[in-house]
């Protein structure tokens, strides 16, 4: 009766024999702030993903998001018709252990595998599944469950991120997530998204209004300004994010963005655009300053860096160490170049050739994978899983280690550099005069005077004398713009200290491992409540809709569920009933019993088409019809004549006042009482 979609199970971050401890899941403790000490940024952010999937079919779901492996086991007791397992290929051998245990717990659940992990060749051989569901899931599982493909794309209301804190510090509001699309033009040879989502970008919303209404939506609902986009090069579609930033405007809201894009789709958007919209995060691609790639190629890195930090935007640039050209020697000026465009944040990854990328296959087809080194480190934050002609995988561990160490020692922490863009760009764009540019200049202020504190907490941590300096620096810069600290921020500042000195005693005694909580959500509790929902039709003149609305009886002599429908059954909402029907009679297996007795009209032939495209379950079917139906004879004979195996039965409407309610077998009302039918006299 219904679908549970997994992430694999925790504990992550360990040395196990299902994973490593360097593959944590926290996107910057994992691969960003790893090497800050109690500086780093420990956040969690849910399994997107499975959220979208779930919104957006018919067929009841239920996601488990970070189970631990008795809570896992606990749920496919239930006996769930399909699981479907999200895995990454370092999580290999995780997706295969909840393989068996479903086979030995639920054996006749179907296994659908999926996620980048599905990329690895000849997975379904090497981990027990019915279904491999590669690219886009939303269409994919639409498909399977016989619902209509192209539907629109309904936003999940989630989160962004969750557990956050800095130096032990919880750091309060939520921010929402943002999922405009999938995939990436790019054809980068090394990425998984451009290969997993066959070299296109999959838009779920084209315009801006529909964004700005999702935007609006988590703001009732959480109360918040602030959303991350989950959108591999987010202001390449120029003509939406205009149009977004054109109803902010409008409804004068204030919205703020964490982004992913490229050098390119920036430079043609515009810094200036890029401020107005409210951007105060970018995910940036530099890959290397050795090889220019196209969507770096002709632009002035160093310029746009600065550019961005005068307009208050916090700059994470990532770069791959140990590709082709590496040496010995120019790896390090590689590392060097990252620290002269001074980011807020810098992640180093190496080159991977994960499945089924470009990279993966060329390698693979030269043989220069290492056939020693299992899935589980195939991570990017340990050593190369290739062999390189300049460095042994045992290089590659430490020079990747020392890599952020440098970023580290020489830049300090990524907050304090984020400190120091918010005061840099509230300072800048004082200039400006624009009204709605004048609106974004005092947000940079409120936003500087919430880390006002962080400053003076940071300083008895810093590695040296040099990040010590530029504490200084960045406090007096503070002072000069912003007055001194308020006596609340005084108080502030004495809390965090008490928080950072709690965590750092922590990091001493109990190390950095921690696991994120575990979420459970359900949408479309049950069958019989997902087939008993109203059915809009057609639109009419007035603004109005034709409505099928559904109500559920239990027969009391055959114990089947009789669909009882009221309205106006039309050329659009037969289509949706067809696909509920089916559903039901796949996944029950049992009868359905249909009442057309308390329809108002059947337009367009619908019935006849519900019936027909129904053909392979017609003994499953029965139709029930009532004496004093208009017109019936004649409607009646024309449906037994073309529609043989179903059974039609005629029934006599007992007074409400005889009828006796029959509860469901898990205590529900079922409705106000069974008619009863000829049959039963």
């Amino acid at each position: 009766m219904k679908l549970l979609l997994t992430s694999v199970f925790k504990p992550y971050g360990v040395d196990d024999q299902y994973g490593r401890k360097e593959n944590i899941m926290e996107l910057y403790h994992n691969q960003i702030t790893r090497e800050q000490g109690i500086f780093s940024l420990r956040y969690n952010h849910r399994s997107f993903g499975l959220y979208l999937m779930a919104e957006n079919i018919e067929y009841p779901a239920v996601v488990l998001d970070f189970p631990t492996l008795d809570r896992f086991i606990k749920e496919i007791k239930k006996g769930y018709d399909y699981v479907g397992i999200s895995f990454i290929t370092p999580n290999f051998l995780k997706a295969r252990k909840m393989s068996e245990l479903i086979r030995k717990y639920s054996p006749s659940t179907k296994i659908i595998l999926g996620g980048h992990g599905t990329q690895i060749p000849d997975i379904e051989k090497m981990i027990d599944c019915d279904y491999v569901a590669r690219g886009e899931g939303v269409r994919w599982l639409r498909k399977l469950f016989d619902e209509k493909v192209d539907a629109p794309i309904k936003h999940p209301i989630i989160p962004s991120a969750e557990n956050k804190r800095f130096m032990g510090i919880p750091l309060l509001g939520k921010s929402g997530i943002l999922m405009p699309g999938v995939g990436c033009p790019n054809r980068c040879r090394f990425c998984c998204t451009t290969h997993n989502f066959r070299f296109e970008h999959i838009p779920f919303f084209q315009t801006g209004k529909e964004l700005f209404d999702i935007c609006v939506k988590m703001e009732k609902k959480f109360g918040c300004s602030d959303f991350f986009v989950m959108d591999e090069n987010f202001l390449k579609n120029k003509k939406r994010a205009m149009e977004l930033l054109d109803l902010m405007k409008k409804h004068d809201k204030l919205y703020y963005f964490g982004i992913f894009s490229s050098a390119e789709a920036i430079m043609d958007f515009g810094i200036e655009n890029v401020f107005e919209l409210g951007v105060g995060f970018l995910w940036l691609g530099v890959e290397s300053y050795l090889e220019n790639y196209q969507k770096n190629r002709g632009i002035d890195m160093p310029k746009l860096f600065s550019d961005l930090r005068n307009h208050g935007v916090s700059v994470l640039a990532s770069s791959i160490l140990f590709q082709e050209h590496h040496t010995k020697e120019n790896i390090w000026k590689e590392v060097d170049y990252m620290k002269t465009l001074r980011p807020d944040f810098a992640q180093f990854m190496q080159l991977g050739p994960l499945p089924k990328t470009a990279l993966y296959d060329e390698y693979m087809g030269k043989g220069k994978l290492c056939t020693d080194v299992p899935f589980e480190e195939w991570h990017g934050q340990h050593r190369i899983w290739f062999n390189h002609p300049e460095f042994t995988q045992k290089e590659s561990q430490h020079i990747l280690k020392e890599a952020f160490q440098r970023d580290f020692h020489e830049l300090g922490p990524s907050i304090m550099r984020m400190c120091e863009t918010y005061i840099t760009g509230y300072e800048y764009t004082l200039r400006y005069q624009d009204t709605w540019k004048r609106k974004r200049n005092e947000k940079l202020r409120e936003y500087s005077r919430d880390f006002y504190s962080a400053i003076d907490i940071m300083q008895p941590y810093l590695p040296n004398r040099k990040t010590a300096m530029f504490a200084m620096d960045i406090e007096e810069r503070y002072r000069r713009l912003l007055g001194e600290k308020t006596v609340a921020q005084r108080a502030l500042t004495k809390l965090g200290q008490g928080f950072a000195f709690k965590e750092n005693l922590k990091l001493k005694l109990l190390g950095d491992v921690r696991q994120p909580s575990t979420y459970v959500t359900s949408y479309r509790k049950s069958l019989l409540q997902f087939l008993s929902s109203p059915l809009k039709g057609r639109s009419l003149p007035d603004m109005s809709f034709n409505y099928l609305e559904l109500k559920l009886r239990k027969n009391l002599s055959t114990e089947h569920m009789c669909l009882e429908l009221r309205g106006i059954m039309d050329g659009i909402n037969w289509v949706k009933l067809y696909r509920r029907i089916l559903n039901y009679l796949k996944t029950e297996k049992k009868t359905i019993g249909i009442d057309i007795t308390k329809m108002i009209s059947v337009e367009d032939d619908s019935l006849h088409k519900l019936m027909k495209k129904l053909k392979e379950y017609h003994s499953k079917i029965m139709v029930y019809y009532s004496e004093k139906m208009e017109g019936k004879d004649e409607f009646i004979a024309r449906l037994k004549e073309n529609f043989e195996g179903i059974s039609f039965v005629e029934y006599i409407v007992m007074p409400v006042s005889e009828r006796v309610p029959v509860p469901a077998s898990d205590g529900r009302d079922m409705g106000d009482g069974c008619l009863l039918t000829k049959r039963d006299l």
